[in-house]
C-alpha cells in the first residue's frame, strides 16, 4: 500500500491505496439472503463520499479476490512471511486451518468465544500444530466489548505478534458484527474502535490487503467500511451521510456515526490480562 518511491527523499507520505471491485461479484454478493445488497450499499456510500478519486487506477502486485486463503497464497508467491489478523466476531477458523500446520503464516484471531456460539473454537489455547504450533494466536472474548479496551487487547497482542514474528505481509479481515446494533448482539463497538485497530497495522507499512467479512445490521455495516476506507486514505468524513441510491436506508438520523448501546461489558480486566499473558507466553515458541 506504501511505495517508498513516491517521495524524493524515500518517505512515505501518503499511502498508495488501490480499490478492486467487480460489478458482477457485487451483484453476486446482493444475491445472498442474509445480506441483501450488502455490497451494493457498501460501494455507494463509498462513491457517494467521494473516496474513489483517492484511489490509484491501477492495481499492482496482484488481483484481488474476496478469500483471505487465497489472499494468501497469492502473497506468500513473494512474501517470507505472511500475517493474517481477523476482527471479525467469529473465529476465523477457516484461514486458521488452512495454516495451522506451518510457520511462514500467523493468524491471529480476536472473537467472541462463549459455550453455543459459532464455530465453538478459537481459545487461546489453539495456537497450531506440529511446525506450526505457535502461530496461531486466539484472543477470546467476551460479549459487551467496546472500543477502548478492544484496541488495549489488540494493540497489546499486535506489538507482541510483530516483534516475534516480524511479517512481510499482512491480510486483515474487517468483519462488521462487532458493531453496536448487529443482530449477533454480542459486542459493542464502533467504526472508531476498529479504524485505530487498522491503523495499528497500516502504521507498519506493509503491503496489506483489507478483506471486507460478517455485519448483519446493513446500515452499520456500510457505515464502518466507509469509515474504514476514509481511514485508510486519511480522509476525514462529514457526519452527514451524502444524498445517493440508498440514503433512505440510514436513518432515523442519516449519520454516519455508530454510538454504543447501554449493553453491559462482560470482559473483566484480570481475565484479559491472563489471555494476553497467555499469549505472549505461546508466542515464545515463534522461531
Amino acid at each position: 500500500m506504501c511505495d517508498k518511491g513516491d517521495s524524493q527523499d524515500g518517505t512515505c507520505p501518503k499511502r498508495s491505496v488501490v480499490y478492486v471491485y467487480s460489478p458482477e461479484y457485487i451483484e453476486t454478493c446482493d444475491s445472498l439472503s442474509k445480506v441483501p445488497n450488502r455490497a451494493s450499499m457498501v460501494h455507494s456510500l463509498i462513491e457517494a463520499y467521494g473516496l474513489l478519486q483517492h484511489m490509484r487506477d491501477e492495481a499492482s502486485g496482484f488481483c484481488y479476490v474476496n478469500d483471505a486463503v487465497l489472499g494468501i497464497l497469492k502473497l506468500r508467491e513473494k512474501y517470507e512471511r505472511v500475517l493474517y489478523v481477523d476482527v471479525d466476531l467469529h473465529h476465523g477458523d477457516g484461514v486458521e486451518d488452512a495454516f495451522s500446520f506451518t510457520s511462514k503464516v500467523m493468524t491471529v484471531s480476536l472473537h467472541k468465544f462463549s459455550p453455543g456460539f459459532f464455530p465453538g473454537t478459537g481459545d487461546v489455547s489453539d495456537t497450531g500444530l506440529g511446525k506450526g504450533r505457535g502461530y496461531a494466536v486466539n484472543v477470546p472474548l467476551e460479549d459487551g466489548i467496546r472500543d477502548d479496551r478492544y484496541l488495549q487487547v489488540f494493540t497489546s497482542v499486535m506489538q507482541e505478534v510483530k516483534a516475534q514474528f516480524n511479517p512481510e505481509a499482512v491480510v486483515m479481515q474487517l468483519g462488521a458484527d462487532t458493531m453496536a446494533g448487529d443482530p449477533m448482539c454480542s459486542f459493542n463497538m464502533t467504526p472508531v474502535g476498529v479504524g485505530k485497530c487498522l491503523l495499528h497495522i497500516l502504521q507498519w507499512e506493509l503491503p496489506t490487503l483489507l478483506l471486507g467479512g460478517g455485519g448483519y445490521n446493513l446500515a452499520n455495516t456500510a457505515r464502518c467500511w466507509t469509515y474504514l476506507t476514509g481511514t485508510v486514505l486519511g480522509q476525514t468524513l462529514a457526519s452527514e451521510i451524502p444524498d445517493h441510491e440508498f440514503f433512505t436506508e440510514y436513518g432515523p438520523d442519516y449519520s454516519l456515526e455508530i454510538s454504543p448501546s447501554c449493553r453491559p461489558d462482560r470482559n473483566e480486566s484480570q481475565q484479559l490480562d491472563r489471555v494476553i499473558s497467555t499469549i505472549k507466553g505461546n508466542l515464545k515458541n515463534v522461531v
